[in-house]
């Protein structure tokens, strides 16, 4: 199967890694370099808006930050509803962007925010390759397209059920 930017990965129910056991994987990069993703359900108790305000931006709202993977932790960026954007904003389908600059925070600081949002800090990323080799390995990742409802309804556990059943039915609707 080929992984494109906007399929999600889906940790099987029998998933032994220990870092991506119950994750959903959103991919937002897949090429002959290799493949990039972030978990998009590990929801943190660390609230957002003590470090925008550190930043002197005014910010009214409450975005807890989500921990996207192992690997260059220092890296935020926010999910959205393509309707609105950045300087920076990469459209990943046609229900889903990604922005990650200074910018983002002064207009959403301003009052300009997007309809549903998820902030994501550390990467998930495969090389050329490996993923493929994960996903050739029994009772490792399911895959399905993303949608708005997966991305920004739920969280958690919760997430990572819907999106099993969303992979069960889009399964099912390919036989009928």
């Amino acid at each position: 199967m080929t992984i494109r930017a906007g399929d999600l990965l889906v940790a099987h129910p029998e998933m032994t890694n220990d870092f991506f056991a119950r994750s959903v994987v959103l991919i937002t990069e897949a090429n002959a370099t290799g493949t990039v993703g972030f978990v998009v359900n590990r929801k943190t108790i660390a609230d957002l808006s003590q470090n925008i305000i550190r930043n002197n931006f005014q910010w009214p709202y409450q975005d807890f930050l989500f921990e996207g993977g192992p690997l260059n932790r220092s890296a935020l960026v926010m999910f959205h509803t393509p309707e609105w954007g950045s300087s920076n904003t990469l459209r990943i389908t046609d229900q889903l962007a990604i922005s990650s600059d200074q910018f983002m925070f002064e207009k959403m600081s301003n009052g300009d925010i997007p309809l549903h949002r998820r902030f994501v800090y550390g990467q998930s990323i495969w090389s050329p390759g490996q993923l493929e080799k994960e996903m050739s390995l029994p009772k490792t990742w399911l895959t399905t397209r993303c949608t708005q409802d997966i991305m920004f309804e739920y969280d958690g556990d919760e997430q990572w059920r819907r999106s099993i059943d969303h992979c069960a039915q889009t399964a099912i609707d390919s036989y009928f």
